[in-house]
């Protein structure tokens, strides 16, 4: 298991520290103490992968457990680090563009949208910048630590912190429109689903493995259901979150729960369209007729989009901390913990190639562009690949 135990309930430290040693690759708060990736899979390259360019960003996450991702925006990607840097660089060449200081530990983002890029603080700010020239907009101060940054539409960005709360920011000023949340369990995985922005609309992942809809101008619920359901005797046995990415399609969102299950739902009153039992705290992409998921395990699967059926299954990449999928063309990509991408067959999951980017592992959302991924390492490189011209 690749995610880190976060504590909120300092008086049962005892127990949750006896807790914390029987789960393999777990550690306590913020410090990612995950153990050693299991050996990288033999491989006949079919495809090759190269880095176009690659550029140091500052100090990454900084050696917490953060999932900081970029954010590509016009003609450049933005790119975040535990240090406080927020940089823009040019997507074809890796130009950079500018630089921004911020002051604390920087914890979630690079979310963005409308001229605009949000990052969140572990002091509990929300920071906007200008896209164009990065200079502060506004900060605005939250109820605590931020661990998700949505994008923007409607001049509004929707904010998750660490206490269960979703905040509706004005993204040209800051003020907040609406708060909403609900109480967190002692025990959950660190992080936070971001905030999935659809017309009107605001879809959020909790702690307690609810799903929620909910109004974007008033934050008021529309339908919630659950992708997980807390069971079993322990505080870790019950650990029911929903941390992992979204996705919506045709009037269909699609979730991920760890220790729960995979759900394609309703958009206009939450009904379970089809589900599956699946363990997932990394959640899921959408291709074509396909839902790409990355298991608790490290397994990537595709399940067909309107069964859920399994169309295939890759289990070589267990336990080297697998991000969830990316689509380049007719290959889907994720990363891992010692910073290789690895490229798999859309058509039966076969492993077809790699290329490494930053060798300090890869944890956050990797984003496309026109055939070219790019993908932000816990070292701070930010690396754009794409697969090269055939002749």
């Amino acid at each position: 298991m690749a995610a880190s135990l976060h504590l909120r309930a300092l008086p049962r430290l005892l127990a949750l520290l006896a807790l914390a040693a029987l789960v393999s690759g777990c550690g306590l708060w913020t410090r990612d103490t995950t153990p050693p990736p299991s050996p990288l899979p033999e491989l006949e390259a079919m495809v090759h992968p190269q880095a176009v360019w690659s550029r140091d960003t500052g100090s990454g996450s900084g050696g917490h457990y953060l999932q900081l991702s970029p954010h590509l925006a016009e003609d450049r990607v933005v790119a975040a680090g535990a240090d406080g840097r927020v940089s823009a660089w040019t997507l074809e060449a890796g130009e950079r563009l500018w630089e921004t200081r911020l002051e604390g530990e920087i914890t979630a983002g690079v979310g963005g949208g409308e001229g605009v890029v949000v990052v969140g603080t572990g002091e509990g700010r929300a920071v906007a910048l200008d896209l164009e020239d990065g200079q502060i907009l506004w900060r605005q101060r939250l109820s605590s630590e931020v661990m998700a940054v949505s994008g923007v539409d409607q001049g509004v960005v929707v904010v998750r912190t660490n206490d269960g709360h979703l905040y509706a920011l004005d993204a040209e000023t800051g003020e907040t429109g609406w708060m909403a949340g609900r109480t967190t369990p002692a025990l959950s995985l660190r992080g936070a689903a971001v905030p999935l922005l659809l017309p009107g609309r605001v879809a959020a992942g909790f702690d307690d493995g609810r799903v929620t809809l909910l109004g974007l101008a008033r934050g008021n619920v529309l339908w919630e259901t659950r992708a997980a359901v807390p069971s079993g005797r322990t505080e870790l046995d019950r650990m029911a979150d929903v941390d992992g990415r979204m996705a919506y399609a045709d009037g269909v969102l699609y979730v991920a729960g760890y220790q729960g299950r995979v759900m394609a739902l309703s958009i206009s009153d939450g009904r379970t369209l089809w589900q599956r039992d699946l363990s997932s705290h990394r959640g899921l992409t959408l291709s074509g007729d396909r839902v790409l998921v990355t298991d608790a395990q490290g397994r990537v699967w595709a399940l067909d989009r309107n069964t859920g059926g399994s169309l295939w299954q890759q289990d070589r990449l267990q336990r080297r901390g697998v991000t969830v999928p990316a689509v380049v063309a007719s290959h889907a990509v994720v990363g891992d913990a010692e910073g290789y991408l690895h490229w798999l067959s859309l058509e039966d999951g076969r492993l077809l190639g790699r290329v490494r980017g930053d060798s300090a592992g890869i944890m956050g959302t990797l984003r496309v562009r026109d055939g070219t991924l790019y993908a932000l390492g816990r070292g701070g490189e930010l690396t754009a690949v794409r697969l090269p011209a055939e002749k």
